[in-house]
């Protein structure tokens, strides 16, 4: 289901797909505690417009029809097997954890994106096609960061983004708060 637009201070526009306002102040409520409780969150797709939207940011609720210049970022036939490039950005943790990789090839399942990023946030990708923001992270202290595609669909097959060291840096923030670093 779509982000509901109110949520960022929006009208429904045309976009394809229900909305689930319950899911949505579900999910909110529950990187809400995380947050608190000062625990990493990493979101994936939703969660990544999620986060963007709890903290300040805006969507495009349909990016074909908001941004019709742009790259296909949803075939739902082909579903995890639609691939597009993403950009790493310099000097970021994200391009820290891959640094002989500048560009890399990720599944594409989305048709809303980030359209106004959250203030205190950084973009680590983009689409270098589009520009469309791929991969962000919170400035501060703890570990907030999240990225537009699905690593649980990595496919080596298809050569995709080995998101190992993502996930692996994540699980070791989550160890770190664990054991009271």
């Amino acid at each position: 289901s779509n982000l509901d637009p109110k949520i960022y201070g929006e009208i429904v526009d045309d976009a394809p797909g229900p909305l689930d306002p319950d899911r949505d102040e579900m999910t909110a409520r529950l990187i809400e505690a995380m947050l608190n409780l000062g625990k990493p969150v990493f979101g994936i797709c939703r969660g990544f417009q999620l986060l963007n939207v709890m903290h300040g940011g805006t969507l495009y609720q349909d990016i074909a029809t908001q941004r019709p210049d742009s790259l296909a970022h949803r075939d739902t036939p082909r579903f995890e097997r639609h691939f597009h490039e993403i950009e790493l950005v310099g000097g970021t943790r994200l391009a820290e954890l891959y640094p002989q990789v500048r560009r890399a090839r990720v599944n594409s399942i989305h048709h809303q994106g980030i359209k106004d990023l959250a203030p205190g946030f950084d973009v680590e990708a983009h689409c270098p096609d589009d520009g469309l923001i791929e991969a962000i992270r919170r400035r501060g202290p703890g570990y907030v960061a999240a990225v537009q595609w699905h690593p649980e669909f990595h496919d080596t097959q298809h050569g995709t983004f080995d998101d190992t060291k993502l996930l692996n840096d994540f699980l070791a923030a989550a160890r770190a708060v664990r054991q009271g670093a």
